[in-house]
Formats: structure tokens, C-alpha cells, sequence
């Protein structure tokens, strides 16, 4: 068996681990159960892939998103480590075959989802793997406390009982110290065993400025620092409003939601990451599994749910370690969303059941019936189709979720696939006597290697074009082949998945937990009013601010955020500036002023006021106009 660092730099092509890493690799070749808590760039899949790749066996992984599940697994193969993921959205028989695969073959890791994990078919197949390590992504998903709960993450425990001296990793990029207490109870932890990075990132200057016209702003910064540059937007509709504006002044962008087409998507993702574009504007889908180490800014337009999205997302900047800007820009408007968000987040319970009647119906579910059937489902055209918003059909939708009637995956794009089920020599016989497909199945046979042993990907759109037929035609002999036991064929899809965890009952038999949403309403309260505070303080080092979120205490400034280099420009500590800024803003409100009006008007040392007057100017609080005079910027 290799040593851990001969697989890392076999497969990774690393000499030495990044810091904690090691130890954490060491806590489960121990077999201790270790909760990693690395933020975003840490490296966290290491902690788990390289300790599977030198213990015989199977590395179980527990991950709610497909997306980062395809990416992982798809990186592994690349590498030439066996990995397959498990998901809704894949057919029967391909579920069947790759479960088969973790049985009697030689993969050394499963991606499921953690609902899948509940599932008692599901376990039954378990029994017969060899499991050696059981890994669970993002952990915080586990605690109510946490920014992303998903109720079965709490089967997980029950489960772990079937794997007798299984150790157990449990990674996380943001948790606070409240959620890693309760990670490691709701997981069984025989022992507290916690391995933590600091969260400060000495290279990124953390800004917050205030905004009368955040487009103007954008630009500004832009201009003022070069390089690769992600821009995160509320919604779709605009991440292409944002790429247009940034286009039609010079700075190349592009856009980018879950809502386009795959191909769409890869083509504008390979075009930043190459550095052709250099703005991707785009929603909260976009940065998963992204591994950009060039980012020089990260600019955020509107305001996160929590520190937790905001730090994980503002994280993606400077991974190289050189200089980097996370900018988050603010107008009053975004306090006013925030009130919003409230309302959305937590419909009442009669809207909830209302969703849920109306979602049976659509599906033409039956009373008594429907657990565990995936259907696709696209949330903009129900919700259109019942006159709803579509925000507040998605929170309706969480809180089914949260009580377990229901749950949704990410979108999932899976292309075309096909396997030979016929041997060799009844395909042959077959295409003989049936010349209609044998240009087809010889293409297919030719071009697709390993279409015996598993599926493989193919292409109807390249098929047609190399047969000099139609697209429809090639579905409708792929369809043919399927239907006379030659190949499998399953057809392309890219649509997230519903599926309902019970069987259906009456909407007024629906028993939501109203304590329990009460308690979770005052949590998202406190997030928010947490975002508030570091959008609206004014005095405190942000770096110090964030890491304190994540009860982390740091004593030096880090000299490099907005508020520290203000500092600097000011020459005197917080609380002098934070009396001069004031004096100028209640003096500025009143009327525009000129710098000698200022000066007779406020007691205050020359170069200490031009020092304050500078910086909130660079700020955006104080403006001047073309009468010379300085104004307040409400």
C-alpha cells in the first residue's frame, strides 16, 4: 500500500500538504471521527480522498449537490481513480448498475445524496459494500443553527450504526462555534475531535462601500483593478442586464445562471477560466467546484442571506494568495430587501399546504401514493401556471423540505447515454438483418469504448451529422434499438428533481411544526441582522468583523480592508475619526458646504479632516459638486 504523500503526488501531483491537511488524514487513519472546518480553497476534498486511496475499500460520500458531486467525481476519473455519483435524475437501471459497480467492482468512491443514504433500498445494497470511510460535505447542513438545513442530514447517525468502526469526516467551509458543537453531537461523535484553519485571508481587502449609483461604482472598480473578476447578482434576469452594461463600457463580461442550456454554460465558464472573458456576472449557482486561483475581485451587488453565503462566495478571490478585493456595494434599497427577505423566507402555513395540493395535483398523484417518485420540475412555470411568485413558491417548497414531505435537487443535466445489453454476436446477427440500423450501430460501437460494460455518453446531434440523417431520426432508432434489447438507451435531460419522501395526504392533514418555523425565522433574523451589522459598521477592522462571526478572534487589524486603510489615510484612531465623520455628516446634511465653510465651521486639526473628508469621499458618503461645495451622499 502507497504512503499518503506517494498518493498525493502521484494522483495530485503535490510534493506537501497545505496546513492541516496532514494532521486531519492522520485523525482518520486513526480512525477517529474528525470534523474539518477549512474555508472555502482549503482543500477539503484531500482530507478525505487521499485516506480513501490508501485503505482498501470504499469511501461513501455524503454531498447535497449534484453539481459539486458530478465535478468531484468527474475530476477523480481524470485523474484515474474509479468514482461514480448516485443522484436523482438518473433511470432505474443506471442506478442499478452503478450501485452494482461499488458491490463487485473496484471503485474506490460513491457520491450520494444524504437522502438517498435514508433510503432502506438504498441501505439494503450498502450491507454488501465494503465501506471504509464515510465522508459528509458540507456538514453545516446537518444543524438547524446552520445556514442550509436539510433535515436528512439527521439520518445520518442512524445510518453510521450499520457501519461498525467506520471513521467518519465531516467537512465544512463555514460554521459557526454554536453549528460546530452541534455538527459533531448530531453525528455521534465518540470524541470532540475538531481541526480548524483560520479564516483570516491576510490577502483579501474585505470593502464595503455605499452607493448612490452602484453601476457607477462597478465601473470605478473595475477600472481600478485589473484582472479576473467574479460580479454576484440576486437573479437571472440580471446576470445579463450587468454582462450588457459592463460590455457597452469596455469591460468584457459575460452571464451565467443555472437557467441556460449546458453547453451554454461550459462554453462561458471555459471562456473566463481561460481568461477570454473577464467579468462572469452571474447568480449563486455560478463557483462551485470552481477552482480559479487569479481572481483578483469579487464584487457582490446585493446583499447574502448570511455571512456564512457571503464569506463562502467573497472566499473565491485571490486563491493564488496575492492581492485581492472582496467588494460588497450597498444602496438603502438593500435594507429594505433585507425586510423583504423575512416575508418570502417564511410563508405562512395555509400558503405552504396550498403549494402542496396544488404540486400533488400537477403530478396527478394519487391519495396514499407518490413516495419516492422523481419527477422533473420547473418552478417558473408552475408558478406562472398558478399565478404565484416564484421566491415565495421556492420557500413554500423549503419548508416542505424541512419537514421532510418533499425534496429538490439542483438542476441536473445528464447527456444521452447508451449500453449494449445484446452480446457481440446477437448484435451482429441483428444489424445484418436489419440493415435499417446498421450504420448506427457500427458508429456506436466504433466510437463508444466501454458500451459494453457500462454507459457511455453519446451525442445525437454528432450521430446525425455523421450518418447524413435527421436528429429526430437518430432518437428514433436509438428508441428502436432499446425497445429490440440491443442497447439501453436513455435519452438527455437538464431539469431539477422533485421527489416526494411520503406518500401523499389531504393538504389539511399536513402537520407543520409551527414552533419549529418560529425557531428557524428567528435565526434567519439574526443572520440578517448579522450581514447588517458588517455592512453598516463603521470602525471595526471587516477581516476582524467576519472571523469574529465564525468565533475566531484575531487582536492585529489587517490593514488592508476599507475601514483599516481609512485609518491609515486618516492618520488617527477610530474613535477620533469616528467624531469627525459624524460632525460632517450632520453638518453636510444640512447644506453643501465648501471646504473653508467646513474648516471655520468645525474645531477639528487641518490635516485630521482632510485625512476623514478623503476617505469618505473614497467611500461615496461625500460628494462634490460642480459648485466646488462637498454634500452629504444619503
Amino acid at each position: 500500500m502507497q504512503s499518503i504523500h506517494q498518493v498525493l503526488k502521484q494522483y495530485w501531483g503535490f510534493d506537501n500538504f497545505r496546513p492541516l491537511q496532514e494532521d486531519i488524514i492522520n485523525s482518520l487513519l486513526q480512525k477517529k471521527d474528525t470534523l474539518a472546518l477549512l474555508p472555502t480553497g482549503g482543500g477539503k476534498s484531500l482530507c478525505f480522498q487521499v485516506p480513501a486511496m490508501v485503505t482498501d475499500g470504499l469511501c461513501l460520500v455524503i454531498s447535497p449537490l449534484i453539481a459539486l458531486m458530478k465535478d468531484q467525481v468527474s475530476n477523480l476519473n481524470q485523474k484515474g481513480i474509479k468514482a461514480v455519483a448516485v443522484y436523482s435524475g438518473l433511470s432505474y437501471r443506471q442506478i442499478d448498475t452503478l450501485l452494482d459497480s461499488c458491490v463487485f467492482g473496484n471503485n474506490k468512491f460513491l457520491y450520494i445524496s444524504p437522502e438517498r443514504l435514508a433510503m432502506e433500498d438504498f441501505q439494503v445494497r450498502m450491507a454488501n459494500m465494503k465501506i471504509s470511510l464515510l465522508a459528509i460535505d458540507e456538514a453545516h447542513c446537518i444543524s438547524q443553527w446552520g445556514y442550509d438545513f436539510r433535515p436528512p442530514y439527521l439520518k445520518i447517525a442512524e445510518v453510521r450504526e450499520k457501519l461498525k468502526g467506520v471513521p467518519l469526516i465531516a467537512l465544512t467551509a463555514t460554521a459557526t462555534p454554536e453549528v460546530v458543537e452541534d455538527i459533531q453531537a448530531k453525528l455521534h461523535f465518540k470524541k470532540k475531535n475538531v481541526f480548524r484553519k483560520s479564516f483570516v485571508r491576510s490577502n483579501i481587502s474585505y470593502v464595503v462601500r455605499h452607493s448612490p449609483n452602484k453601476n457607477q461604482s462597478l465601473v470605478e472598480i473595475l477600472s481600478k483593478v485589473n484582472g479576473s473578476a467574479i460580479l454576484y447578482v440576486r437573479n437571472r434576469r440580471k446576470t445579463k442586464e450587468y454582462s450588457d452594461y459592463l460590455n457597452r463600457h469596455k469591460i468584457k463580461s459575460d452571464f451565467y445562471h443555472a437557467g441556460l442550456e449546458p453547453n451554454d454554460r461550459s462554453k462561458k465558464q471555459d471562456s473566463w477560466m481561460n481568461n477570454k472573458t473577464r467579468v462572469i456576472c452571474c447568480t449563486n449557482a455560478f463557483g462551485m467546484g470552481i477552482d480559479k486561483p487569479d481572481v483578483r475581485t469579487v464584487i457582490h451587488m446585493d446583499l447574502a442571506d448570511s455571512i456564512e453565503a457571503y464569506f463562502q462566495e467573497a472566499g473565491r478571490a485571490g486563491r493564488d494568495e496575492k492581492k485581492a478585493y472582496a467588494v460588497q456595494l450597498v444602496d438603502k434599497s438593500d435594507f429594505i430587501e433585507l425586510e423583504k427577505k423575512i416575508t418570502e423566507n417564511f410563508p405562512s402555513p395555509e400558503f405552504t399546504k396550498e403549494i402542496y395540493e396544488q404540486l400533488c395535483a400537477w403530478f396527478r398523484i394519487a391519495y396514499n401514493s407518490g413516495v419516492n417518485q422523481p419527477f422533473d420540475f420547473d418552478i417558473r412555470e408552475f408558478s406562472n401556471r398558478h399565478k404565484h411568485s416564484a421566491v415565495k413558491v421556492l420557500h413554500a417548497l423549503k419548508l416542505l423540505e424541512q419537514h421532510e414531505l418533499i425534496y429538490m435537487t439542483d438542476s441536473v443535466y445528464k447527456p444521452s447515454q447508451v449500453k449494449a445489453v445484446a452480446g457481440k454476436d446477437v448484435i451482429y446477427r441483428f444489424q445484418v438483418e436489419n440493415k435499417k440500423y446498421e450504420a448506427l450501430i457500427k458508429f456506436i460501437l466504433r466510437t463508444s469504448e466501454g458500451v459494453f460494460e457500462d454507459f457511455v455518453a453519446v451525442e445525437e446531434e454528432v450521430i446525425a451529422s455523421r450518418l447524413k440523417i435527421s436528429v429526430a431520426e437518430t432518437i428514433t432508432q436509438l428508441q428502436a434499438l432499446d425497445k429490440f434489447n440491443i442497447f439501453r438507451y436513455d435519452a438527455r435531460k437538464e431539469k431539477p428533481q422533485l421527489v416526494f419522501m411520503q406518500n401523499r395526504v389531504k393538504a389539511e392533514n399536513l402537520r407543520l411544526d409551527i414552533a419549529f418555523i418560529k425557531k428557524r425565522q428567528a435565526g434567519y433574523e439574526e443572520k440578517l441582522k448579522a450581514v447588517q451589522f458588517y455592512v453598516t459598521e463603521k470602525d471595526v477592522c471587516r477581516t476582524k468583523l467576519l472571523v469574529k462571526y465564525f468565533g475566531e478572534e484575531v487582536k492585529e487589524d489587517c490593514g488592508i480592508c476599507d475601514v483599516c486603510t481609512g485609518k491609515k489615510k486618516q492618520g488617527m484612531g477610530a474613535a477620533e475619526f469616528g467624531k469627525i465623520a459624524a460632525m460632517l455628516e450632520n453638518e453636510l446634511k444640512q447644506m453643501p458646504l465648501t471646504l473653508q465653510q467646513i474648516k471655520i465651521r468645525l474645531n477639528v486639526a487641518p490635516s485630521d479632516l482632510t485625512g476623514a473628508i478623503e476617505f469618505l469621499m473614497d467611500k461615496g458618503k461625500i460628494k462634490r459638486t460642480a459648485e466646488s461645495t462637498l454634500k452629504w451622499v444619503e
